[in-house]
């Protein structure tokens, strides 16, 4: 076990990609072995913070007090087994891919920091621009061994219910206790999983790390398709945007099935623009859109299927791009990721705060959320962009304000959340909630719903030691 007490090693574990203050902690602990984990949790009686790659937005990582625990040794991976993979939870997203670089295989979630730990990413269920057909997080994990707050240990399978008794390696057990809570069906990351009849493992999984820390995981690979066709269609009025996206939904058609669906805003394309020339002066919004093409010979007929698609809706079909090879499609996706880079530069560079949203909503509210949010933005008159996956109903607004616009931004963003939480969203679809929405995850899920979960937490660790600041 190694540890840190000295201020100047505790301080770079006290920071993450929030920018979230005043965190504090009295050591750092870094385990080297399984043992030396659970051993000290055995005998630990102060609060836990598990820290991961510090990429997070929540600050889940930053410990209000207690001890921090690094699992940055537990950087394993295995090799390949019926197309699935065992990993450590400090292995990085990009390890991972550079892992399976040659291989028939691929992991499909993709958010957008690849410095991201696999760990952290099963805290928030973390998900990407390929989530709208591939699926989030909790659905590539097969299995993990997870150790709780006290050092019990459980190894979890997929077919492990919550109707049978969680089992640990001393031979005690943790019923489920009975709540009412039930997750909402959108694309979800805030608070506990909850559905009849699941898996334990989705319920540590997204669990903001408060429920128990992830030592092994296996993942579920996906066959690794010859190609992805991809594009960037161009629009000169956002509805049209919006209604290529809901009407692909219906469309029916087998050649027709995108794995992405990014948006991009007026104010994302006068950014992009810096980097970009070739953005057509009158688009007002932009769709990225990918599908996995899984044979050669199927991408010509597959592009022939999207631009006769595309030519009976109104977009900007000769201004737009479509990938005509290996390192097109590698140019498209650092489009698709130069905004949020961008936005944060800005950021930087004039001192300014940014307030962003994490909210989605159930596909039938799509057309009322894009209307929604462009007329508060609009009346607000904050500077802003939006972008991300509309496909998932789930756009990432950034409100911009100047110093002396920062309390109407938070009045925006509350206005939003409010009409949000009236259709049955959710607040935050991917980046967890954390430190920083808590007041919105009560709202979200009423008194009774935060009692469930905290029900549930107290099954697990019953003196309330992990995470603690989190979710609750």
């Amino acid at each position: 076990m190694i540890v840190k007490r000295a201020p100047e090693g505790i301080a770079p574990y006290l920071r993450d990609a929030s920018n979230f203050p005043g965190g504090s902690a009295d050591e750092v602990l870094i385990p080297e072995t399984l043992e030396d984990l659970t051993g000290f949790l055995k005998s630990n009686t102060l609060p836990v913070t598990v820290a991961g790659a510090g990429t997070g937005l929540t600050a889940s990582r930053i410990p209000e007090s207690g001890r921090i625990v690094s699992l940055e040794k537990f950087d394993y991976m295995g090799g390949i087994e019926d197309g699935s993979i065992e990993v450590g939870p400090a292995v990085s997203l990009s390890a991972l891919d550079e892992r399976l670089s040659g291989t028939p295989y691929f992991y499909p979630p993709n958010p957008t920091e690849w410095l991201a730990s696999v760990g952290g990413t099963l805290a928030t269920n973390a998900s990407g621009s390929r989530s709208y057909k591939m699926g989030v997080t909790r659905d590539h994990v097969l299995g993990a061994e997870i150790v709780l707050a006290d050092g019990r240990r459980v190894d979890l399978r997929r077919g492990q219910t919550i109707q049978d008794p969680l089992e640990l390696d001393d031979g005690s057990r943790i019923e489920f206790p009975p709540v009412r809570y039930r997750s909402p069906r959108c694309k979800n990351a805030a608070g506990y999983y909850v559905q009849p009849g699941m898996d334990w493992l989705d319920l540590f999984i997204g669990s903001d790390g408060t429920l128990g820390i992830f030592t092994r995981v296996r993942l579920r690979l996906s066959p690794r398709p010859a190609g992805f066709l991809s594009g960037v269609l161009f629009f000169d009025r956002e509805e049209a945007c919006w209604d290529l996206v809901i009407r692909l939904r219906g469309l029916g058609r087998a050649a027709i099935a995108p794995c992405s669906l990014e948006y991009f805003d007026h104010g994302s394309l006068v950014r992009l623009r810096r980097e970009y020339e070739n953005i057509p002066e009158r688009a007002r919004a932009a769709l990225f859109f990918e599908q996995d093409v899984a044979r050669e010979e199927e991408m010509d007929p597959c592009l022939e299927a999207w631009v006769e698609t595309l030519e009976g809706f109104d977009v900007l079909l000769d201004d737009s791009w479509f990938a005509g090879n290996e390192r097109d499609v590698a140019r498209f996706h650092e489009f698709r990721h130069a905004i949020p880079m961008l936005i944060n530069e800005e950021n930087s560079r004039l001192g300014r705060v940014k307030i962003g949203t994490d909210f989605a909503v159930g596909d039938s509210h799509l057309a009322e959320l894009m209307k929604l949010y462009r007329q508060v933005l609009g009346e607000s008159g904050l500077d802003h962009v939006i972008f991300g996956h509309l496909g998932d109903n789930h756009l990432h607004i950034n409100l911009l304000p100047g110093p002396e616009e920062v309390a109407r931004a938070r009045a925006v963003y509350d206005t939003l959340a409010a009409r949000i939480l009236e259709w049955g969203g959710t607040v935050s679809a991917e980046h967890g909630i954390g430190k920083l929405k808590k007041d919105y995850l009560a709202k979200m899920v009423g008194s009774e719903g935060l009692g469930d979960m905290q029900t549930i937490k107290r099954a697990l660790d019953p003196a309330g030691l992990l995470g603690r600041g989190n979710l609750f």
